[in-house]
């Protein structure tokens, strides 16, 4: 029976590790690696000192320790927004009595699980169920019942419970618990947080005790979605637009107020930066209006914008290309250096392909397919790509 119970566990144990690549194909990756303490209340009843007083009376030293403490590491990887698989390891201190002396013994646990963490909307709290399995090795005698020692009638017993185990428990050193547990994740930036957890466990057989493990400790996160991004209405920023209405023989001033997107704003502006004929060098008269722009885009922190640089059709498609690429990005540059993150902006150049008026066509008509535009980029796929 053991060898079955064994068998299983390690069956249980390869499953859990496998790749588990039908729920993996679209996941995004992210990596949790944590190091922090554990408690575990597992008991462990000694009965020293049996002796026979002058007077017949048997007297003995019971002692009951339930804590100890240990350290806990931890490793988990998203396989769905909703479901993690983890690895956890713990390795445990704790004291027993040999032969009359208080002697240290240790314990080492580890083994996968999965959590389930159903609140797939919140951010930066993230409760979760766990199940697991694990390898449980120790050192130290952890018995609920035994003969007293010195007793020279050989009879006498003592029994020991808890809230873990009632009836009689077998000690064993080494076993498989199965554990159902709970836990929280609470980030405190993108990539740090802290993470407490509660767990049974329960020894698969009829060796081993049940017992309880309490951890906490710091994680930190590789990877996955940026927790900082928030969707969130267009910006608007308000322009008051005075209009005069006379009437005969008092002159009424009222204002009205317009809600202008963020974009509108800059692409007005960005109709008054203009760069040196054929080239990608900003004109003098320009450096006033991209102080503007800049100003315009940081009042918006959680935005991320694409610098596009267009040509007119008149020239060939790699020169075109050349040059569109060369301005956007020196309005890039320039918005950096006015103090917008660079990590919110990313250009590119576009040359004709957009043109809309033929080569034959005026310089005067040309001149409106000649520009660098600056536009809002609310689509994470979209960014994604850009920045590749």
């Amino acid at each position: 029976m053991k060898i079955f119970l064994n068998k299983t566990a390690v069956a249980v144990v390869l499953l859990a590790l496998c790749p588990l690549k039908a729920f993996c194909q679209e996941c995004p990756g992210s990596w949790e690696f944590g190091l922090g303490g554990s408690l575990m209340n597992l008991t462990r009843t000694s009965v020293t000192d049996f002796h026979q007083t002058a007077g017949g009376d048997y007297l003995f030293t019971l002692e009951e320790k339930l804590l100890y403490g240990g350290v806990d590491l931890y490793a988990a990887r998203e396989l769905r927004e909703w479901l993690y698989a983890d690895l956890q390891g713990t390795f445990g201190l704790a004291r027993y009595y040999e032969s009359e002396n208080l002697v240290q013994g240790w314990s080492a646990m580890a083994g996968p699980g999965l959590q389930f963490r159903p609140f797939t909307k919140s951010e930066w709290i993230q409760p979760y169920l766990r199940f697991g399995i694990s390898w449980y090795r120790k050192t130290f005698p952890n018995s609920y019942f035994g003969q007293f020692r010195g007793d020279v009638t050989k009879e006498a017993v003592w029994k020991a419970e808890d809230a873990w185990n009632k009836g009689f428990t077998f000690d064993a050193d080494s076993f498989f618990p199965v554990s159902f547990g709970v836990g929280v994740v609470g980030w405190m930036s993108n990539r740090f947080g802290l993470r407490l957890q509660g767990e049974f466990l329960k020894p698969l057989g009829n060796k081993g005790a049940n017992f309880a493990q309490a951890s906490a400790g710091v994680i930190f996160r590789l990877g996955g979605s940026d927790k900082r991004r928030k969707a969130a209405p267009a910006e608007v920023v308000k322009e008051v637009v005075r209009e005069v209405v006379k009437e005969v023989p008092v002159e009424v001033v009222r204002e009205v107020v317009k809600e202008v997107p963020v974009e509108r704003t800059i692409a007005e502006m960005m109709d008054n930066v203009n760069f040196d004929f054929d080239k990608a060098t900003i004109t003098d008269d320009s450096q006033s209006v991209l102080d503007e722009i800049a100003d315009a885009i940081n009042r918006f922190p959680d935005a991320r914008f694409l610098v596009a640089g267009y040509t007119d059709s008149k020239g060939s498609d790699a020169y075109n290309d050349q040059l569109s690429e060369a301005r956007a990005k020196a309005v890039r540059d320039a918005l950096i250096e006015r103090g917008v993150p660079a990590h919110r902006l990313v250009s590119r150049g576009f040359g004709k392909r957009v043109a809309i008026v033929s080569s034959s066509a005026s310089d005067e008509a040309r001149r409106g397919d000649r520009k660098v535009v600056i536009e809002r980029v609310a689509s994470e796929l979209l960014w994604n790509y850009l920045i590749k």
